[in-house]
């Protein structure tokens, strides 16, 4: 007799890291239905899930009728995070966009089938007015919960990533909490790159042979080095950490993503000493600063080898869906938790 798989309703789905989440963690999941109103993000959606129900809708048109035909078991979501972070207004239930999350607060109570949820946001969710009508919500259904303050950091992956989740299961509680059970579900294949025992350094997520022209690609330009040198984060292959990438990514130079030493065998100290001393931009072009690759990015981030953007998506396009999306890791090892 077939097993009966796990049905998931994936709402504000972005280009698919909960989707990636689902494969990864290795529990019999199906996506049966995913749901997004960002253009972008749904086009790349469906260039790597073509097989799945994609829909571009505002999250309000969704009624618990529609989602009960759907006969879910989990629901999947990252709600949008404007209201709530660090560089917005912070106006958190009243901010329209949290609009389409309170629509779903009201269907909850309706939805038949439903008795999992796992859901992300940014830093500044778990002291919000929002995250309050949330849980309460969930306590009003017989939802047991456990939020999380995670990075990918915690999991030895080399990128901070700080992010809020919580999970919740319906009429059974659950006691667990700490790091050491998140690393234990921890997929330890993950993205296909090796990783050698006992070293998280960012060598293994970088792309390989880069032809002369794609480096030029992702060179700062020299007057970003001039203007912007001194806030840089600039990282080397051998690190083992390096900073959150966010939608600005490369429009922006400060707060949002490290940049890489191409060139290792360059003293970093040294040209950055000769440049101070006359201001000559052309003492730091050895060491071939440049932005890291959507790629590489998604790498660091758990997205699989075989995760492709379609060739017309803009590269400036590619950095901001990568930024308003997920580390699938993360995700997989909680979503492997909920269903112990």
């Amino acid at each position: 007799m077939e097993e009966t798989k796990l049905r998931i309703l994936e709402l504000y789905s972005g280009i698919g890291g909960m989707h990636y989440a689902a494969e990864l963690a290795n529990v019999g999941a199906e996506v049966v239905f995913s749901v997004d109103i960002n253009s972008s993000a749904n086009e790349v959606y469906r260039h790597n899930f073509k097989q799945t129900n994609q829909q571009s809708r505002n999250i309000e048109s969704l009624s618990a009728n529609e989602i009960n035909k759907l006969k879910p078991n989990v629901i999947m979501m990252s709600p949008p995070c404007q209201p709530f972070t660090r560089v917005g207004l912070k106006l958190d239930v009243e901010d329209s966009r949290c609009s389409s999350f309170l629509h779903l607060l009201d269907v909850l109570p309706h939805l038949e089938t439903v008795s999992l949820v796992l859901m992300e946001n940014v830093v500044g969710f778990e002291t919000s007015e929002m995250r309050n009508a949330f849980t309460k919500a969930l306590k009003s259904c017989g939802f047991y919960f456990q939020e999380f303050l995670l990075s990918p950091v915690s999991l030895q992956i080399p990128n901070s990533r700080n992010r809020y989740y919580l999970i919740a299961k319906k009429f059974t509680n659950f006691a667990f909490g700490t790091e050491t059970d998140i690393m234990t579900a921890f997929p330890s294949n993950s993205c296909d790159i090796t990783i050698p025992v006992g070293q998280k350094t960012l060598e293994p997520y970088l792309e390989k042979n880069f032809a002369d022209e794609e480096l030029a690609r992702y060179l700062l330009p020299a007057k970003t080095l001039m203007k912007y040198w001194r806030i840089l984060d600039v990282r080397q292959r051998s690190d083992i950490s390096s900073c959150c990438f966010t939608k600005a990514y490369t429009h922006y130079a400060e707060g949002t993503g490290s940049v890489l030493q191409h060139d290792s065998n360059e003293s970093f100290q040294e040209k950055f000493a000769d440049f101070e001393k006359d201001g000559n931009v052309a003492h730091l072009e050895p060491l071939q600063l440049r932005y890291f690759t959507p790629r590489e990015i998604a790498n660091l981030m758990g997205f699989p080898a075989h995760f492709s953007f379609p060739e017309n998506t803009s590269l400036r396009t590619r950095y901001r869906l990568l930024g308003n999306s997920l580390n699938v890791l993360v995700v997989s090892s909680l979503l492997k938790i909920l269903l112990k």
